[in-house]
């Protein structure tokens, strides 16, 4: 008897334990600092429906008696209880303005929800007090490890004006530093600063980097419409880490690139990782993002230097971590590593669409199957034979051969060398000019190719082995051309090119 396939409606949402919030709000945010960018960009959020008030935000860090940090702005307020005490809930709203993972808004820094965790984490006694007045109502909102408590009274008794209060409760001392603090409001906000918005702390006004130009222009456009703005200007002698990128307008990395240029770039498309500390760089839009940035940059500015070709510190992790992929491949879809047969093919579709032949191909000169002429009009064809051992078995040399009925042997050219222990060995990894992808295997003589001539594959040229992000950068390139080193992926839907290249890739990051 089968079993009914259950609908998403039937299912029991997930439920969560108070460890939870107390391992995010003291793990997920490893710089205390974040607190401060996550309250502020509550705050920017906020103000978003009074475009002609003076978008304002207080920030006092050693409140008397009790040493208190305090945030407030002059924004919305709390406008909805029941969804401000959810933990991520998957959008942000403020008044007709959505954004979340699927929709985003330029206009909205938030998407997570998550943000408010990052207060208790500041707090020695994990309190944090919402004082809000949305226009209509009033509340006080008190929120511990154990969750909240909310009690509705006047508005002007919550807050003289409308807009919202943080009061981290006891705040803990010495954990960042009011200069560090400034600093890093500067730089974090400079868009939105020099764009009018007005932050103090401890009634001191911050103002932008100095040097820095808000001014945008287009620079290029990624293939799901999203523009990529910036201000990058030519400079002679360009300081390290001399591109700042931003997330919707809020600054979050900084990199450096091989060019004569400064300036900053924003791309709402790219994701953050949870924290929002970083960039996500292990998908397809992190990819597309840097190719095209630095297609853009070889256009328009000088390299630093003409060493065009740079040492690889990297070149044995590659390789590892390509032989990685290319057992992952192997193991997840054994169809698209099986041989295809050279020669006059009645039907040549690739590998793994044709089923199991019934012909007996168990002599000794093959140990797997390719792809079998069903019309039996095969000629004498030419190729290596694959499988271990010594001599041709090994595809040391070239054997012809006529499949037949009955017994018969099929002789293919191996796509994966496997050494004579049964291992794929780790291939031999070189940068070259080549007018192809930025990362291209080739079975023959065991090369990965890093091709000098697509921006892109500085993404691999410049990983450096100790850098913990080394594999996520890395890898989506490498599983890439893993993918498309098999004859049979011309013949594959892009969908299923797809499916294939993100199995791969959570394959790898699971078991490498």
């Amino acid at each position: 008897m089968g079993v009914r396939q259950m609908t998403v409606e039937e299912f029991s949402p997930h439920e969560y334990g108070p460890g939870v919030v107390k391992e995010l709000a003291t793990k997920l945010y490893r710089n205390p600092i974040a607190a401060y960018r996550e309250v502020i960009s509550n705050a920017l959020d906020a103000m978003i429906p009074y475009p002609t008030n003076e978008h304002r935000i207080e920030i006092f860090t050693n409140v008397p008696p009790d040493g208190d940090i305090t945030i407030e702005d002059w924004g919305t307020g709390i406008e909805d209880y029941n969804t401000f005490k959810i933990i991520s809930p998957g959008s942000k709203f403020v008044k007709n303005e959505e954004s979340s993972y699927e929709k985003i808004n330029e206009m909205i820094i938030g998407q997570k929800g998550m943000g408010k965790l990052s207060f208790l984490n500041l707090s020695n006694t994990n309190t944090v007090e919402f004082y809000s007045n949305n226009e209509e109502i009033g509340m006080q909102i008190m929120m511990r490890m154990s969750g909240f408590y909310e009690k509705y009274v006047n508005s002007n008794i919550a807050l003289p004006h409308h807009g919202l209060k943080v009061v981290i409760k006891h705040a803990k001392k010495s954990m960042v530093q009011d200069n560090k603090l400034k600093d890093y409001i500067s730089k974090t906000f400079a868009i939105k600063i020099a764009r009018g918005a007005k932050i103090f702390v401890n009634g001191i006004q911050i103002h932008k980097p100095i040097g820095f130009d808000s001014s945008q222009f287009n620079l290029f456009e990624l293939n799901n419409g999203t523009k990529v703005v910036g201000n990058l200007n030519s400079v002679e002698r360009p300081k390290p880490n001399n591109i700042e990128i931003f997330v919707k307008r809020v600054s979050v990395d900084s990199k450096e690139f091989d060019y004569k240029v400064e300036g900053w770039v924003n791309c709402d498309a790219l994701d953050l990782d949870t924290s929002r500390d970083a960039i996500y760089e292990g998908n397809e839009i992190y990819i597309e993002f840097i190719e095209k940035l630095l297609g853009y940059l070889e256009k328009k500015f000088d390299k630093k230097s003409e060493n065009k070709d740079k040492e690889i510190k990297s070149s044995k992790q590659l390789a590892k971590l390509f032989v990685s992929v290319i057992k992952s491949m192997h193991h997840l879809y054994p169809g698209m590593t099986k041989p295809l047969l050279s020669g006059n093919l009645s039907n040549e579709k690739g590998y793994g669409n044709l089923v199991r032949p019934e012909y007996n191909t168990t002599s000794s000169c093959i140990e797997q199957t390719g792809i079998i002429d069903i019309d039996k009009t095969l000629q004498p064809i030419t190729g290596k034979p694959i499988g271990n051992g010594k001599g041709h078995k090994n595809g040391n040399s070239e054997s012809t051969c006529r499949i037949k009925d009955g017994d018969g042997k099929v002789l293919s050219p191996s796509t994966i060398l496997f050494s004579g222990t049964g291992q794929i060995p780790e291939p031999k990894v070189v940068v070259i000019g080549v007018d192809e992808k930025p990362v291209i295997y080739f079975s023959a003589p065991n090369r990965l190719v890093i091709n000098s001539k697509r921006p892109s594959s500085k993404i691999v040229t410049e990983a450096k082995p100790k850098d913990f992000a080394f594999k996520s950068r890395v890898l989506p390139l490498l599983v890439r051309a893993g993918i498309d080193a098999f004859p049979g992926t011309s013949d594959i839907s892009k969908e299923e090119w797809f499916t294939i290249y993100d199995a791969v890739l959570d394959n790898v990051f699971r078991n490498d």
